[in-house]
């Protein structure tokens, strides 16, 4: 099973960074690849036979090269993952030998499509200040089945996600995400079973979530104002827990009598997201259309009812819904945007209704329980009075 770790990551992107490094690590390795390659030949073996990918207190490392501290993501890959790194350098140096090279492909990509993994464990991949933007190389490796991207100070997830057809657990803890970081193209993740959202910016759930029956866990714990939301929105009418919002680009916009019509591209685009379809499935559309709408796709925002796209900065209805239980939790709060007053309060009426249904038996539940336990304690013998022999 083949897991990508942080360190192979930070080695990639400082290889795509820094085209002199990964120059000469080339050509050194052209020189004494052989070498290299003998000296870990019965290890990397045996590793491989054994199932362990790691080679330890090999002298031969450190007399390769003298690792600097600020690479060492280098000397962590030499020491965890020696043969991967090594077969990937040597089919980079056969592909530059035979002249096939594939134009506007980076470092990470190619090292990525090189193997075939199921785990990617990059969390804590951005250091503080850092810009934390993911690569879409990324979200190309259709095989992977757990994704964790913890301590990573996001403030988005790229539509790309959606690329991942096999993915089961999705782990986004201790980022900055809010309720529209999270794009609606996870649903298109129909074996997603697992999702990990605790510790961000979240006052509620994706409303989207409860459109993924597949999905047996969902955690939510320390996120900033859920409490507050849950206490504020559960006792109140339709007319609080539907509120229009007016994006603040859009308030301070002058009237202009200008007319720009949308690109046909546009159009499509648009089409293409508000039909709700996974336009990431393989062959349905080219790539290059692909690109565009995923990149796009952040600029939308899509009515959880009607599925309308309409553009971010759109007036519209934010709506809060509560299911009680879900997922074996109580109370949970549910943000949707709706394009319209008559799609928020068809989002939000019959939730309500559901939810008044829930409370009616949890309180039904709760009276058979107080009777049972009277009707116990009326069955017990009489212990007000004390025989002594």
């Amino acid at each position: 099973m083949e897991v990508f770790h942080c360190y192979e990551f930070l080695l990639m992107r400082k290889f795509q960074e820094d085209s002199l490094l990964w120059n000469e690590l080339k050509a050194e390795t052209w020189v004494n690849l052989k070498t290299f390659l003998g000296a870990f030949q019965d290890r990397v073996l045996k590793t491989k036979v054994d199932g362990s990918d790691c080679v330890e207190n090999d002298t031969d490392v450190s007399r390769y090269k003298k690792i600097s501290a600020d690479l060492w993501f280098l000397a962590v890959t030499l020491e965890k993952s020696p043969h991967r790194l090594l077969a990937f350098l040597n089919s980079e140096l056969r592909q530059e030998s035979e002249d096939v090279q594939i134009p506007g492909q980076t470092v990470l990509a190619r090292y990525l499509s090189h193997y075939n993994f199921v785990e990617m464990h990059l969390d804590s991949i951005f250091k503080y200040g850092e810009t934390a933007t993911l690569p879409k190389e990324l979200f190309r490796c259709r095989n992977v089945r757990v994704l964790s991207l913890n301590f990573n100070n996001l403030e988005w997830i790229p539509p790309d996600v959606g690329r991942l057809c096999c993915l089961e657990r999705l782990s986004l803890t201790n980022n900055r995400l809010q309720n529209k970081s999270v794009p609606h193209t996870l649903t298109f993740c129909h074996h997603l079973k697992e999702l990990y959202l605790d510790n961000n910016l979240l006052d509620a759930l994706p409303g989207f979530l409860l459109d993924m029956p597949q999905l047996c866990t969902v955690h939510r714990h320390g996120n900033h104002n859920y409490f507050k939301a849950t206490f504020m929105w559960y006792h109140t009418d339709v007319n609080d827990r539907v509120l229009h919002v007016l994006d603040e680009v859009q308030k301070r916009r002058k009237p202009t009598s200008s007319y720009n019509p949308d690109s046909l591209l546009f159009l499509s685009a648009t089409a293409l997201v508000s039909s709700n379809i996974n336009f990431f499935e393989p062959g349905l559309l080219p790539n290059t259309l692909q690109e565009y709408v995923a990149d796009m796709y952040p600029k939308f925002s899509i009515c959880d009812n009607c599925h309308t796209a309409v553009p971010y900065s759109s007036s519209g209805y934010r709506v809060f819904t509560f299911k009680n239980p879900y997922l074996g939790n109580t109370c949970v709060p549910f943000q949707h945007w709706a394009c319209s007053r008559s799609c928020a309060e068809a989002i939000e009426i019959p939730a309500h209704q559901e939810q008044m249904r829930a409370a009616e038996r949890m309180d039904e539940e709760y009276d058979n329980y107080i009777r049972e336990i009277q009707n116990e304690e009326i069955s017990l013998p009489n212990r007000s009075f004390c025989t002594l022999l």
